[in-house]
């Protein structure tokens, strides 16, 4: 072991000492769609598990976390029509994918006609909190709002259509604030630009990232494939794992060790998780092809850079368009997660993705043109310490996403 991976080993323990449990792509938000009918005014919330576990009930009481937030949401969401307070007739808990809670709420209000929604749960625990609201009436969207810790009460006009270039322009927002606040994805395009480590190799990379993602996000969405939350976050910190790997290992005396090691490590993750009840028989198998996947990957790379490393490039291309299809199903799940359904999904649809997109390549150049007005200071130990660093990053998030 020489001198440059020692110091990216000591990096990823400083890093792992650093992290916190971080879903990129569940943030702090949460989702409600409300709808109105006649007298009645019914909402669908929807939020992360792992944000209720914020509230200070969760501490002192036996109750499950759905219940919790029944409860809290009752308390701070007040309705009103015109000066009139709705009064809520009945609640309940909603079945929900796995590392979600739903729950829904009706009020009733008489003679709807100018209703307003003051939205203040989780609020108060989590300033920075974001929730994304839409209110229907008779199946077409009429409003939608993003909701923070400053906003005020919501004031609808039932008489108002929501046009469609109104949603586009508020999903295209909505995308470029997900990118910026996906940490982990962030993680896995400073590996691909370290991999590349050519502004052409890094072109073509994120093109194939773009189209992988792309896919995956109109697939899921559409209902073409059907996606577990908690196993693609675990597949997302794998791909940030595999690509700092990748870099660190780049030489064509590649150590086997470490790529044996790191291909039984994702094996044995995966099997103890079974055996501890934290995932089912088919997440096993997933691990296992994370597993195989690893080791078959790295052998052909080292096949490659031995024989024709001009070839590598291709292999970063299909590899590229692989791993943009896995973060693609984690930006559709949260895209899921808002209600788009039936009519109302095209608009949307395009304009989350070109917002993830315009992100995505704000991004890029930024970070090329701090390459090229400081590359002559970036040289080693540096970037095998950001290698290292990413590495930490993704094995945290690995395993606690594993097990918790």
């Amino acid at each position: 072991m020489n001198k440059i991976h020692l110091i990216s080993i000591l990096s990823l323990c400083f890093f792992l000492s650093l992290t916190s449990t971080t879903f990129a792509h569940n943030k702090s938000e949460s989702y409600s769609n409300w709808n109105l009918n006649k007298d009645k005014i019914t909402g669908i919330i929807t939020i992360p598990s792992h944000e209720v576990t914020r509230l200070p009930e969760v501490k002192i009481s036996n109750v499950s976390l759905a219940e919790i937030f029944l409860e809290h949401a009752k308390a701070n969401i007040d309705i009103y029509n015109e000066n009139q307070n709705c009064s809520l007739q009945s609640n309940n808990i909603l079945n929900s994918t796995e590392g979600f809670i739903r729950i829904e709420l009706q009020y009733n209000c008489l003679n709807i006609t100018l209703p307003r929604i003051h939205y203040r749960a989780i609020f108060e625990t989590s300033p920075s909190h974001t929730h994304y609201a839409k209110i229907y009436k008779q199946g077409q969207m009429i409003s939608e709002l993003l909701i923070n810790n400053a906003s005020g009460p919501w004031e609808i006009n039932p008489e108002i259509p929501r046009k469609a270039n109104q949603s586009f322009l508020s999903f295209f927002t909505l995308g470029m604030e997900h990118i910026l606040g996906g940490y982990d994805h962030l993680a896995f395009l400073l590996g691909i630009l370290l991999v590349a480590h050519t502004i052409s190799r890094s072109i073509m990379a994120i093109t194939g990232f773009t189209i992988g993602h792309s896919a995956s996000l109109l697939a899921a969405t559409i209902g073409y494939v059907e996606t577990n939350g908690r196993i693609v976050e675990v597949f997302i910190a794998f791909t940030i794992m595999l690509i700092a790997i990748e870099f660190t290992n780049r030489e064509k005396d590649r150590n086997p060790l470490l790529l044996n090691i790191f291909s039984l490590l994702l094996l044995s993750f995966g099997l103890m998780a079974y055996l501890f009840d934290r995932i089912e028989f088919p997440g096993f198998m997933g691990y296992l092809g994370l597993s195989i996947f690893t080791y078959c990957y790295l052998s052909l790379k080292a096949l490659l850079v031995a024989s024709n490393p001009n070839k590598t490039k291709y292999l970063l291309l299909i590899t590229a368009i692989l791993f943009g299809f896995i973060h693609g199903l984690g930006f559709a799940g949260f895209l899921m997660d808002t209600g788009i359904v039936g009519s109302n999904l095209l608009w949307p649809l395009l304009g989350f993705n070109l917002g993830l997109e315009f992100g995505q390549i704000g991004i890029v150049t930024l970070s090329w043109i701090i390459y090229h007005h400081f590359k002559g200071l970036i040289r080693e130990p540096l970037p095998s310490l950001v290698s290292g660093g990413l590495f930490g990053l993704g094995f945290f998030w690995f395993m606690t996403r594993t097990f918790t």
